[in-house]
């Protein structure tokens, strides 16, 4: 199942909604390890799941004092479960509700969660629903989980039984069997400089200051006012910031977050420019009027065709009227695109691990093909759904 969002939603017994630790498993049945670079957030934080690209935020709009935070639940280096005056859960006086959000669809076999926690009557719950949703928040599921006979600690788990009941779809083309996913990349960067992480390479135009350099535009901070790059107070217009991958990325789409402070300085009309030289600077997408930005508004926009280019700048033209300077928040470069997983079989194993739930855009470019390599062939054609593909690869690589 491929998930976008969870959702928990909690009927108070008592005093106060708490949910324990909160464990996703992947379609083999691991644990995936989530993990927070700054931990003990109040209201949201930022997450990675480790070996991977997948990144993502655990969000509520309440969390009581300052010591029951809302990735206490989701963070695997701390235990499932707690006993006083351990307080590795998230608790609210006010608030039902505790969010996790991926930055791309992962996919998730199990979910465990720990609906009353060992550190009083208080933190009890009548009933804990989960409502997950996909990323065109279409809703996957939504089970309600009554935990009124109370026992401390205990783990329920959800989504078992509902993986295995959702149809599984598969493409059959020329008499092979393939496998369809959406295959969506985030050029992640999380600069700390600069120059780090190696090999990434950032630079401006120009700075206001020592304090808003070139890398504070791609370091993933996106609610924080002085986590920018701001151009140099006399040079308002025709400013570049600028990343060097060190080696080509394939790009269709880029994201943009304005200003969180003073938003007529955010770009109003801009370019992203390639190049694999440095030196000759090919345009890729340029956009005009973009006005009235929100504040740490994020504004997505795509190419008509996927580039390839080692270094990316983006220059804005002009902002939107603010006489001080101009700036940015964040950049993230993406890739939006589709892949094919090409099978040697149809057997049920093949329909649980590769097949869809449903049909995605199957307009979007096909980024590359896979094959699956198995030794037992067991044949279940007549469960196969038929659909004409027409798409060519632009890399073969083999699982």
């Amino acid at each position: 199942m491929a998930v976008k969002d969870i959702a928990f939603k909690c009927t108070k017994a008592s005093a106060y909604y708490a949910i324990g630790g909160i464990r996703l498993y992947d379609k083999n049945d691991n644990i995936y390890p989530i993990k927070f670079s700054s931990k003990n957030g109040l209201t949201s934080n930022k997450f990675y799941i480790q070996g991977t690209d997948i990144t993502g935020t655990v969000s509520t709009t309440n969390s009581y004092g300052t010591y029951y935070f809302v990735d206490s639940p989701f963070d695997t280096d701390k235990l499932i479960v707690t006993n006083y005056p351990s307080a590795n859960y998230w608790l609210s006086s006010s608030v039902d509700t505790i969010k996790i959000t991926f930055d791309k669809s992962v996919k998730i076999s199990r979910i465990d969660f720990v609906p009353y926690c060992g550190n009083g009557s208080d933190r009890k719950q009548n009933a804990v629903e989960i409502i997950v949703t996909d990323e065109s928040q279409n809703l996957l599921l939504q089970e309600k989980h009554i935990t009124s006979t109370y026992v401390e600690n205990q783990v329920y788990s959800a989504l078992t039984p509902t993986l295995s009941s959702f149809k599984s779809v598969l493409l059959k083309s020329n008499d092979s069997i393939y496998s369809y996913e959406s295959n969506n990349v985030k050029h992640v960067t999380k600069m700390t400089s600069n120059t780090t992480p190696s090999p990434l390479v950032t630079c401006a135009s120009s700075i206001y200051s020592s304090s808003y350099p070139a890398w504070l535009a791609f370091n993933g901070t996106r609610t924080d006012v002085n986590n920018c790059w701001i151009t140099s107070s006399s040079l308002l217009t025709d400013q570049w910031v600028q990343i060097d991958f060190k080696d080509k990325k394939r790009v269709n789409h880029i994201e943009v977050v304005g200003m969180g402070v003073n938003t007529t300085s955010s770009p109003k009309n801009f370019t992203v420019f390639g190049s694999n030289d440095g030196i000759t600077f090919y345009p890729v997408l340029k956009i005009n009027n973009q006005m009235n930005w929100g504040v740490f508004e994020s504004r997505g926009f795509s190419f008509n065709h996927i580039v390839e280019y080692r270094y990316y700048r983006f220059h804005i033209h002009d902002n939107n009227g603010y006489a001080t300077y101009s700036g940015v928040v964040d950049i993230v470069y993406s890739l939006n695109g589709s892949a094919l997983m090409m099978l040697n079989n149809s057997s049920i194993k093949s329909f649980l691990n590769y097949g869809s739930t449903r049909l995605f855009n199957m307009n979007k470019p096909m980024g590359n093909m896979g094959y699956v390599l198995e030794g037992i062939i067991t044949d279940n054609s007549e469960y196969i759904m038929m659909k004409k593909i027409n798409k060519k690869p632009l890399s073969i690589s083999f699982n």
